[in-house]
């Protein structure tokens, strides 16, 4: 969802008037505000069908067979959807435009717990959401979106508090306190996710921060928060910032980078997530020609913008690629244009699922599972779960270990049966 953007850029005005404007980051936004934003896009096939089709590459795929079975609705525009620790009913959603909104499974009830002001050009709003481990006790949540700061785009790290977080149809949420900002030079790629991983430290992934091919080179730098994946502790705040840096973060006596650097060398994280093993699994959204599934492990480069998956980006041939982590998966344009990370399936109700990492693409609405090796090798093998007449925004999991997926166009969630 977060860069379909890119299939837009091909027209012939579009790369005539970015040739005149080469170097006008005015009109390269203004062009992302109002080009490719998620809105524009309609699922590939009739959405009031809502079977499985395993045509194309998903032919000679090995199939694991399932449904999709509606167990929530009235969402709009949905980027995110969260169950708070050890729930299995009630879920947040979060919508583009800046509604956070409660939902419980199979049941028609929802209501907004909170409105923020949002900035939602391009792949901007409200985009990620996280509970805090302790969320049963201290009702704390914690928010990613975008705002405007005089004329500048931003992206806000949040901590809100719900007043009852044990009853969601009476809590109310408020005493924001700001954790982390950094300006967002284009409004694309800003990804958005958020998480907790099991050491308790809040885990926070940024895109490059915009445009094509990362002009500003950000993926490589990991002295910008841009294009990296950031740790840090929100539970002890230092004297000077609203969290503390991890002492074992690589990069803490290293000016080569920020000190809640955690890894880098991302184009476009669009959702992630810890296995019960504790692996953190990152979709990242490529550019031209192939979609990433890498196990981000600490103080790797994933080789944005050198690198585009396996393959060499800038430049094309005989980039060097020394020291540059792999991903484990990678899939290309004839399948699907913009991944969305997913999550593994721990319960055991889908034969064959049990222990896989469930994903999909945003436009072409395809499902595939993958296995993750102990040693994170890299697969290429994908087990075909169908494509679907859906926009998958995001895909969530509760407690018991049960996958849902949400549609962006139709406002619904399913869950994997």
């Amino acid at each position: 969802m977060s860069q379909v953007f890119k299939i837009l850029i091909f027209p012939f005005y579009l790369f005539s008037f970015t040739f005149a404007f080469s170097y006008c980051d005015s009109i390269r936004s203004l062009l992302v505000s109002k080009l490719g934003a998620a809105e524009d896009y309609k699922p590939e096939t009739d959405p009031k069908k809502l079977i499985a089709d395993f045509s194309s590459k998903d032919v000679s795929r090995e199939k694991i067979h399932i449904r999709l079975v509606e167990v929530a609705a009235g969402f709009a525009q949905p980027t995110d959807l969260q169950f708070p620790p050890k729930e299995n009913e009630y879920f947040v959603v979060l919508e583009k435009q800046g509604n956070l909104k409660w939902g419980k499974v199979n049941s028609k009830q929802t209501g907004v717990l909170l409105s923020i002001p949002v900035t939602s050009d391009g792949e901007q709003g409200l985009l990620g959401l996280t509970f805090h481990p302790d969320f049963a006790k201290n009702g704390k949540i914690y928010l990613n979106y975008t705002l405007k700061k005089g004329k500048k785009d931003i992206s806000r790290i949040a901590e809100w508090v719900f007043s009852k977080p044990n009853d969601f149809p009476k809590t109310k949420v408020e005493s924001e306190r700001v954790i982390l900002e950094v300006e967002q030079p284009y409004p694309n790629h800003n990804a958005g996710q958020i998480a907790f991983g099991p050491d308790r430290l809040l885990y926070v992934g940024w895109g490059d921060g915009g445009w094509m091919g990362d002009p500003r080179k950000n993926g490589q730098n990991p002295k910008t928060f841009l294009g990296s994946m950031l740790r840090i502790d929100v539970n002890n705040p230092s004297e000077k910032l609203p969290y503390s840096i991890p002492k074992d973060n690589p990069f803490i006596d290293d000016n080569c980078c920020a000190p809640e650097t955690y890894a880098y060398g991302f184009r476009n994280p669009w959702k992630y997530s810890f296995d019960p093993k504790g692996k953190l699994i990152l979709a990242d959204v490529g550019q031209d020609l192939w979609e990433e599934i890498d196990v981000i492990e600490k103080g790797k480069n994933y080789g944005w913008s050198t690198k585009e998956a396996f393959h060499c980006f800038d430049p094309k041939e005989n980039c060097k690629s020394e020291g540059l982590a792999d991903p484990v998966y990678e899939y290309g344009r004839e399948e699907g244009q913009s991944i969305t990370g997913g999550y593994v399936y721990s319960n055991s109700q889908v034969s064959g699922l049990t222990g896989k990492y469930v994903f999909g693409d945003f436009i072409s609405g395809r499902i595939w599972a993958i296995s993750i090796s102990e040693n994170n090798e890299p697969t290429k093998t994908a087990y075909a779960l169908g494509k679907w007449p859906i926009l998958i925004s995001t895909f969530g999991r509760d407690y018991a270990g049960n996958v849902y997926v949400v549609d962006f166009a139709s406002g619904r969630v399913y869950k994997i049966e």
